[in-house]
């Protein structure tokens, strides 16, 4: 929850950046001076003033910038967070591993991630958890606290 406020509050910086860029840029600034204020490129402030002219208001939100794409976009990190948690309700016994959110992303997004893309994108929605070792649903507590008492110490 904290990095995804923290993502946003970026998104609102950047955002509020172009806007101070194109008040300069009206107040009779030229490119160089108003990118340096923004503390930016030249070449990035054209961009986002030929952004503006060809889309309006909604040239000046950030788009997705080099490489794959995530498997799962941002709309549907909710979607895929709530497939993820009744996966693991389902399982009897155990956690869910990165095989099963793997096969679970395969089926949403129609090709086979990596691990890391696994992990990544569970990361990403929220779903990092660390936990001990899994007990069976049948394990008796009080059988194995008896056998703790019971064995010898090395």
């Amino acid at each position: 929850m904290i990095l995804t406020n923290y993502q946003k509050l970026l998104e609102i910086i950047e955002r509020e950046k172009r806007y101070l860029a194109f008040a300069h840029i009206q107040d009779g600034k030229n490119f160089t001076e108003t990118a340096k204020m923004v503390r930016v490129k030249p070449r990035a402030l054209m961009t986002w003033v030929a952004n503006f002219r060809r889309m309006g208001l909604e040239g000046l939100k950030d788009t997705y910038g080099g490489g794959r794409r995530p498997y799962v976009s941002t709309e549907k990190h909710e979607e895929f967070k709530r497939a993820v948690l009744n996966l693991q309700q389902e399982r009897c016994g155990g956690r869910i591993r990165g095989k099963d959110v793997a096969d679970l992303m395969e089926k949403m997004c129609g090709s086979r991630p990596s691990k890391s893309s696994v992990y990544e994108t569970l990361k990403r929605v929220g779903l990092v958890w660390i936990t001990g070792r899994s007990q069976h649903p049948k394990a008796d507590k009080e059988a194995q606290n008896a056998l703790k008492k019971t064995s010898k110490k090395k």
